[in-house]
């Protein structure tokens, strides 16, 4: 799932990738008891170990990322034209803008259509082509100003190596998840670091149960050891 571009949308929805640099791991000191007496020879804590190490080697390329995507996406809200009172923010909702399209159910919409419908002198036809073709022309100067700023900024760079830093860390988690416990400290602190990824993933109405679950079974093998 590749990141979106601030000037196709100014409202960029966070993906699974962005989040993954930010996410914290299941923390040892969840498991106090047996951490203190873990043997770091359990892949468990290895895998964990490296993908901590990732994490902190992301953290510069991540903020340089944050600072300029801030700066893009302020400018990218301002890629939008105004049409009879709609904005407009890509060439194909202008087009669609001037041509008449019938939509069920919406009042307002169908009022439009039957008014693009409606027949025009050629003076109207050509006001209208003029008013299209300037908003054309507006939006593609809005968008070469935002060319310009990610040019300028190194942008695209900078969300390459971030995207690329990102990946890394998330291929270590899968290596996190993939790895065989050899102690009781590296199978619960293994459950508490899936629980948390189940936490951050899926939504509150989905997860809940699944984290429950899971944590659950972690307490009663932590129980267990320290009993």
């Amino acid at each position: 799932m590749k990141s979106t571009s601030p000037a196709a949308n100014a409202g960029l929805s966070v993906n699974r990738r962005s989040l993954v640099c930010g996410l914290g791991t299941a923390a040892l000191a969840g498991v106090p008891a047996l951490a203190s007496a873990a043997p770091m020879s359990d892949p468990v804590f290895q895998a964990m170990a490296a993908l901590e190490q990732l994490k902190i080697l992301t953290g510069e390329p991540d903020a340089a990322h944050s600072v300029v995507e801030e700066a893009i996406i302020a400018i990218s809200r301002k890629n939008v034209v105004i049409i009879d009172g709609e904005e407009m923010r890509t060439h194909e909702q202008i087009d669609a803008h001037f041509t008449p399209a019938f939509c069920p159910g919406d009042e307002e919409q169908f009022n439009r259509f039957i008014e693009r419908l409606r027949p025009r002198s050629a003076a109207e036809q050509a006001e209208r082509d003029l008013a299209r073709q300037a908003a054309h022309d507006e939006l593609a100067r809005k968008e070469a100003e935002i060319a310009e700023a990610e040019q300028r900024t190194g942008y695209r760079e900078i969300e390459a190596r971030n995207e690329s830093a990102c990946d890394a860390v998330w291929d270590a988690e899968y290596e996190v998840m993939g790895a065989k416990p050899a102690t009781p400290a590296g199978a619960v602190t293994l459950l508490h670091f899936v629980a948390e990824l189940i936490e951050e993933d899926l939504p509150d109405s989905v997860h809940e149960h699944y984290v429950a679950a899971i944590r659950n079974a972690a307490d009663f093998f932590e129980g267990s050891a320290s009993g």
